[in-house]
C-alpha cells in the first residue's frame, strides 16, 4: 500500500468556547471528533458539477460520508449518486484504518498556535480569547470582534448569581438573558472599538505579539483560561465564575492548564457527571482520577436508569 501523508492535531472551538476538536486527516479524507468517540468522516471528492462532462470543473471539497465509532464501525450517510462512491469508500476505509491505530493517543497536540485576544481598553490586559488559527495566513478570515458566551440557540447558561438577584434567563423577549449580560460585561472591557490583538504561542508555551501594533505583555498577564478572572467588581467576578463552572467539563480539554487551575476545574466539573463521561478521553491530564472516575460511574448509572 502506498504510504499517505497523515496529520493529527486539535483545535479549540471558540466564540463561543465549546471544547476542543480533534482532527485526523489523510490525503483524501479527514475525521473530526469533539469527544474522541464519535467521529464524523469526511471524504475529499470532486464537486457534483465537476463530474458532469459538459460542466466546468469546480475542484474538490470535503463531504460528510458517515459517522464512525470503534465499537459500531462506520454508519454511512446517503451519498449523492453523482459521486464516485467506490473511491469515497476506499478513502474512508484507509482513513479509519489509520485512525484506529492512534485512537489511544488522544488528545492530539494543539495546532491553533495563533490567538486573537480581546484586550482591556485601558490597561491592555487580555480579557477573553476571541479566536485562533493554525496558520498566519488564516488570520484575516478568523478575525472576531465580539466575544460570544453561547450559541444563539443555547439557553443553558444559568448564572447562580443572577438567579440570586431574581434575574430570569428568559424575559419574554430574550431566552438567553444571562449569556447576554455576561457578553456585555466582557465586551465592555474592550471599549467601543473592541480593542484586540494577535499573539503567537511559542514552543515554551508563552505568548508573544504577532503584529507590531500588539502590546508586549509578560507571560503571566495571560489568563490560564479563555476568559480572565481578574475583575475589580465582585458581581462581575461571580458572573464569570458561573460561566467557568458551566463550561468546566469542556475547559478541562485545554492543553497547558496550570495544575492548580486543572484541579479546581475537576472539582467543579464533576457536578456535570454526564458531560465528564462524554469528554474525559480528551483531557490532556487528570489530576484527581478517583474523583473523575466517581463522576463517570454516576453518569453511567443515570444513563442506565433512563433506559
Amino acid at each position: 500500500m502506498v504510504s499517505q501523508k497523515i496529520s493529527a492535531f486539535s483545535i479549540r472551538r471558540l466564540n463561543p468556547f465549546n471544547g476542543v476538536l480533534q482532527v485526523f486527516s489523510t490525503e483524501n479524507a479527514r475525521a473530526l471528533s469533539s469527544n474522541g468517540v464519535v467521529w464524523e468522516i469526511q471524504v475529499l471528492s470532486d464537486t457534483p458539477q465537476g463530474l458532469w462532462a459538459n460542466m466546468p470543473f469546480n475542484g474538490k471539497e470535503f463531504y460528510t460520508f458517515g459517522r464512525w465509532t470503534i465499537d459500531s464501525g462506520l454508519q454511512q450517510v446517503p451519498v449523492n449518486p453523482l459521486f464516485n462512491v467506490r473511491d469515497m469508500i476506499a478513502s474512508a476505509e484507509q482513513l479509519i484504518t489509520a485512525l484506529s491505530q492512534v485512537i489511544d493517543d488522544l488528545p492530539f497536540p494543539m495546532a491553533d498556535i495563533y490567538e486573537q485576544w480581546l484586550l482591556d481598553e485601558q490597561s491592555l490586559a487580555p480579557v477573553a480569547l476571541l479566536t485562533s488559527c493554525r496558520k498566519a495566513v488564516e488570520m484575516s478570515r478568523c478575525d472576531s470582534a465580539k466575544w460570544v458566551a453561547a450559541e444563539r440557540g443555547d439557553f443553558s447558561f444559568i448564572s447562580a448569581r443572577l438567579v440570586e438577584r431574581e434575574q430570569p434567563n428568559d424575559d419574554g423577549y430574550n431566552p438567553r438573558v444571562h449569556a447576554s449580560i455576561l457578553e456585555a460585561l466582557i465586551r465592555h472591557r474592550g471599549g467601543q472599538h473592541h480593542r484586540r490583538a494577535w499573539f503567537k504561542h511559542s514552543p515554551d508555551g508563552t505568548l508573544s505579539p504577532y503584529h507590531e501594533s500588539a502590546p508586549v505583555l509578560v507571560p503571566w498577564t495571560f489568563p490560564d483560561l479563555p476568559v480572565t478572572e481578574d475583575w475589580e467588581d465582585e458581581e462581575a467576578r461571580r458572573l464569570v465564575a458561573d460561566y467557568i463552572a458551566w463550561r468546566a467539563p469542556q475547559l478541562l480539554q485545554l492543553h497547558g492548564l496550570g495544575p492548580v487551575t486543572r484541579e479546581r476545574l475537576e472539582r467543579i466539573a464533576v457536578t456535570q457527571a454526564e458531560a465528564v463521561e462524554r469528554l474525559w478521553r480528551l483531557y490532556p491530564e487528570i489530576h484527581n482520577k478517583d474523583l473523575l472516575n466517581s463522576a463517570r460511574v454516576e453518569a453511567k448509572i443515570r444513563y442506565s436508569n433512563r433506559k
